[in-house]
């Protein structure tokens, strides 16, 4: 038997047994469409044979050449030796499947082009599968490195678990879903607790509050957290009663969020994320996935025919990226954990410093709080030097720290000096009363000896008028002692701005009393002369020496400590915030540029909450207008950075920082 038409190859298909398998789909003028299956593959192909009358027509000829290219479609030009050397074939694309076969043709030689056919499609179509397959396994692959890499950088507790569930949904087309967050340390898991801590949902615009829950088998985030397991519901609205059936859970579904928002809690896929020391620790729930073509779920028959459960390549590629996120969330806890630890460190540190200078308290946070700003609005400048330069989170967290800790060295400074508030110390100051008390009282005794004397040697008639002249003496004595007393406790004021004056000092420093046994003694000795003589401030030259020292204990106390790759510059700023532009500072003379822009910032700061700050013994609180009059003056000598500080007054840092004037 031989086939030569298409009315020859239904009957074919129709009758000969060689042909089981085979069938006729569809059938036009000139052409059958056979539908077989490839035995290799075992997949349905199908194979068009068109003689001239199809072939020859390009109209006819043109929807055939376009399917022969889908894949699946092989197209077979049927015709004589003559007829088939006529064919025009120019226009044919060279990627569609199209041979030929010279007619009449044997049955045995169609039936084993038919077969040949049929599996070279058949393996083309299976190895162009595995070729999706493996592009899209390439594509999942690279996206899970990606989320790993993410993750591994992201620091920030609600920014990792934000990128968890946005690549989540992602990866599975979830519409929705959050993530879960266990808290508790109580060994029985039950008595732990779940904050809900972020979510996100494509179809609706929601904005969850945050809420805590405790772990419980009644829902699915806490029978997954008690389990340790995946679960996957594929149809929350079709789940039989507790316990039975497709529910061996027992979960009920509380369906108000749905009736809230219209919307349908569908399929639900629950992965724990694990710790190292396999622990859950958090757990990502999805919900609704979303068929192939569906982007958002609007309208209720969406939910019926747009969301599909999740599968296992779904829950395969969730619990790889929930296995990475469990390690991420767990370093991530970590390192809130240490942070938290050294901050405590830090504000302890802070406080220990404090606690020896009461006057000074909330200076550290204050000044912390001043550079950081000044530092944010360097990140905001667009014009001026400093408009490129930029600090991160990890660099503004450094200022931070350096800051806090920039005095810390005073932790070595004497305590008497650290609280110095008068020029004078307190038992210097009793001491010198005490002697003006004596010479009062010397005043007196001698005018009491001169009276005596009057009285045993002159006549009655001089007696008053002596003794009224030595009363008016005394008096005038006594007055005069008292002026240089108001003077001295006046003088041991100390000055903010310089100021002269004190020549007077050097004066009554000049004057003499005798003691009781008539040695001759000076008002003031020469170490109280010089502490009254201080022209700025309450401080010797010595003591002031010493006080600058704490910058030394402050950079020494710091090298110390390890710090990390991010915060190991925290020395180096916090030793330099007294040096000055021009070389004048201390302790190390720096100029220019070898002064770190956040020492230079924290300067500014330091010098300006000094000034401010509330009323102290030895000072009164400064109007910011007149402390940045200070400032301008330190500017125009040199010694602060005039950038940073337009920077300070333009953003107004003392007023973003809510610290007022």
């Amino acid at each position: 038997m031989s086939v030569a038409s298409p009315d020859d190859l239904v009957n074919a298909v129709s009758r000969d047994r060689r042909m089981v398998g085979y069938r006729v789909r569809r059938q036009g003028d000139g052409w059958i469409e056979l539908e077989v299956i490839a035995q290799r593959a075992r997949m349905a192909v199908f194979l068009v044979l068109a003689w001239p009358e199809v072939w020859k027509d390009p109209a006819a000829m043109q929807p055939h050449l376009v399917r022969a290219r889908s894949g699946n479609y092989g197209l077979i030009l049927v015709g004589s030796d003559l007829e088939l050397e006529d064919a025009k074939l120019d226009a044919a694309p060279s990627d569609a499947d199209l041979t030929a076969i010279v007619s009449p043709i044997a049955m045995v030689r169609l039936l084993l082009l038919l077969r040949t056919r049929a599996d070279a499609i058949a393996l083309r179509m299976s190895s162009a599968a595995i070729e999706l397959e493996l592009e899209r396994s390439r594509h999942e692959n690279d996206m899970l490195i990606s989320i790993g890499r993410a993750l591994s950088q992201e620091r920030d507790i609600q920014s990792l678990l934000a990128i968890i569930l946005r690549r989540a949904c992602e990866v599975t087309s979830a519409d929705a879903g959050s993530v879960y967050i266990v808290e508790g340390q109580d060994e029985d898991v039950s008595k732990r607790s779940l904050r809900f801590a972020v979510s996100q949902n494509d179809s609706r615009d929601v904005q969850p509050a945050g809420f805590t829950m405790h772990v419980s088998a009644t829902s699915i985030v806490g029978t997954s957290v008690i389990s340790g397991d995946r679960i996957n519901v594929p149809d929350l609205y079709s789940l039989d009663e507790p316990g039975a059936g497709n529910n061996p859970w027992g979960f009920i579904h509380d369906r108000s969020f749905d009736d809230k928002y219209r919307y349908q809690t569908r399929s639900v896929l629950a992965v724990p994320m694990i710790s190292a020391r396999n622990e859950v620790i958090g757990v990502i729930q999805l919900i609704n996935k979303r068929a192939k073509g569906w982007i958002q779920l609007e309208l209720p028959a969406d939910f019926e025919n747009g969301v599909v459960p999740f599968d296992d390549v779904s829950e395969a590629y969730v619990s790889a990226l929930a296995s990475q996120a469990g390690i991420a969330l767990e370093n991530v806890l970590l390192y809130e954990e240490v942070k938290t630890l050294f901050d405590s460190f830090v504000k302890a540190a802070v406080t220990a410093i404090e606690s020896r200078d009461p006057t000074t308290s909330g200076h550290s946070e204050r000044v912390a709080e001043l550079t950081v700003g000044l530092a944010r609005a360097v990140n905001r400048s667009e014009s001026g030097h400093y408009r490129e330069v930029r600090f991160s989170r990890d660099d503004l967290t450094q200022i931070e720290y350096a800051a806090l800790l920039h005095d810390f060295g005073k932790v070595g400074v004497r305590e008497h000096i650290l609280v110095k508030a008068k020029k004078l110390y307190e038992h210097e100051r009793e001491l010198i009363l005490q002697r003006f008390q004596l010479i009062k009282r010397g005043y007196k005794i001698e005018g009491l000896e001169k009276k005596v004397r009057y009285l045993m040697e002159a006549s009655r008639e001089q007696v008053a008028a002596e003794l009224q002249s030595v009363d008016k003496d005394i008096t005038s004595k006594v007055t005069e002692l008292d002026q240089v007393i108001q003077f001295i406790l006046n003088a041991n004021e100390p000055t903010v701005l310089e100021q002269g004056g004190f020549e007077r000092i050097a004066e009554i420093a000049g004057l003499t009393y005798r003691d009781e046994l008539g040695a001759q003694l000076p008002f003031l000795n020469h170490d109280e002369s010089t502490c009254l003589q201080i022209r700025r401030g309450s401080l010797t030259e010595s003591e002031r020496l010493e006080i600058n020292s704490h910058v030394v204990h402050t950079y020494n106390f710091l090298c110390r400590i390890p710090w990390s790759r991010t915060l190991r510059d925290v020395p180096e700023i916090a030793g330099a915030h007294h040096e000055k532009l021009d070389g004048s500072g201390y302790p190390k003379k720096l100029k220019g540029d070898q002064i770190p822009v956040p020492a230079r910032m924290m300067a500014i700061s330091d010098i300006y909450d000094a000034l401010t700050a509330s009323d102290r013994p030895y000072k009164k609180a400064m109007p910011a207008e007149k402390a940045l009059d200070i400032l301008a003056g330190d500017v125009k000598r040199g010694q602060l950075d005039a950038d940073l500080y337009e920077v300070f007054v333009g953003a107004r840092v003392w007023a973003i920082t809510n610290r007022g004037s």
